[in-house]
């Protein structure tokens, strides 16, 4: 038994050194997964566009009125319609105003050559200055108030002024016969002074005899015309002629707006009444104008110059009448009840008739 005891310890022991004498067994180190290389793109990558807008061409309009601005209102409208345009579209204001006649040609002529896209002439009293100068520049656009001249650049603004007239006739006809007002007499005559014996007047004077002629035939007109849109002196005088002459009681002026206040000044001094074109008189000269026909002169002129900054610009004629806006009339408050309301009911009547086409108030070709 000793022996079996021995004999198995020396195998223990020679199992060990066995085991010891091994050499350690060594860990190898953990690697990342490695990722496969990308591959280069056959095509290198577009930077991504970012979209822009393309910008708009701001286009060169000039404005060539046969007088100032500031100084008619007539004109002034014009101008309060190009400004609103220049600063609706955002092009630079060019004006070339004159009040010689010898310049406007000039005028219409030089903004052709500085580069003006389109040029708005205002007045009939351009209308030679544009017929000459329209053919020496096929490629800009010409547009005329009041009258057209012809040509395949040229547009006329041609305002439907008897259509508007047509209703100052409708009033005066009525209210000629109210002798309860002071100064009115028993006779049935009305006054016209116009500016320049012209197409654009014949337009003013033609609606206002279809209006009277509407009312009431055997109503007379008197007729007379200053010779210029600038001599109050000589307007007022003509109206001091028909007032204690001619027994007229309510003159229609159409003379400008110099020559309207020299209709106006005799008007006052005689105690009678009158009639206001292109713009309201009604509060200037109150209890003495009867109502003013209206000629938003500076609607027809946005208007054109919208139509050419949208590509609708076409020769011929634009016709602006009650329709449009562009004539009207005022609604006749400032003279309070010294216009019955059955006269003011047939003055708004006629007007819608006009519109709905049930009256057709002819336009004087001369």
């Amino acid at each position: 038994m000793k022996r079996f005891f021995v004999i198995f310890a020396g195998l223990m022991i020679l199992a060990f050194l066995v085991t010891a004498c091994q050499p350690a067994a060594t860990a190898l180190p953990t690697q990342a997964p490695t990722e496969k290389p990308m591959e280069a793109p056959t095509t290198a990558p577009q930077p991504t566009a970012v979209p822009t807008e393309t910008p708009k061409k701001v286009p060169n309009i000039a404005l060539v009125p046969a007088g100032r601005i500031g100084t008619e209102g007539f004109m002034f409208l014009a101008g309060q319609g190009y400004k609103k345009a220049a600063a609706d579209f955002g092009f630079k204001e060019v004006i070339l105003e004159s009040e010689v006649p010898e310049e406007w040609e000039r005028n219409v002529r030089t903004a052709a050559q500085d580069g003006a896209e389109l040029v708005v002439g205002v007045g009939s009293t351009m209308q030679d200055a544009v017929k000459n100068v329209a053919p020496e520049f096929p490629d800009t656009k010409f547009a005329l108030v009041d009258t057209y001249t012809g040509g395949d650049n040229v547009v006329g603004l041609i305002s439907q002024e008897q259509e508007g007239t047509f209703l100052a006739g409708v009033i005066a006809a009525q209210m000629t016969t109210h002798t309860e007002l002071e100064n009115m007499n028993e006779d049935k005559v009305i006054g016209f002074i116009g500016g320049m014996d012209i197409p654009v007047i014949h337009r003013f004077l033609g609606g206002l005899q279809q209006g009277v002629a509407y009312v009431d035939p055997s109503v007379k007109i008197e007729v007379a015309y200053v010779g210029s849109f600038r001599d109050p002196a000589k307007a007022k005088e003509l109206a001091l002629a028909m007032i204690e002459n001619q027994k007229v009681d309510i003159i229609y002026s159409v003379a400008g707006a110099f020559g309207d206040s020299g209709v106006f000044e005799a008007v006052v001094e005689k105690g009678v009444y009158a009639i206001g074109t292109d713009v309201s008189y009604d509060e200037k000269y109150p209890g003495r104008i009867l109502t003013s026909v209206l000629k938003h002169t500076d609607m027809a002129v946005y208007d054109v110059i919208k139509r050419f900054v949208e590509g609708n610009f076409t020769s011929g004629e634009l016709k602006y009448g009650l329709a449009s806006g562009v004539m009207d009339i005022t609604d006749m408050s400032v003279m309070g009840d010294k216009i019955p309301k059955e006269v003011k009911d047939s003055v708004f009547k006629a007007k819608q008739d006009i519109i709905d086409g049930k009256i057709v108030v002819e336009r004087p070709l001369k």
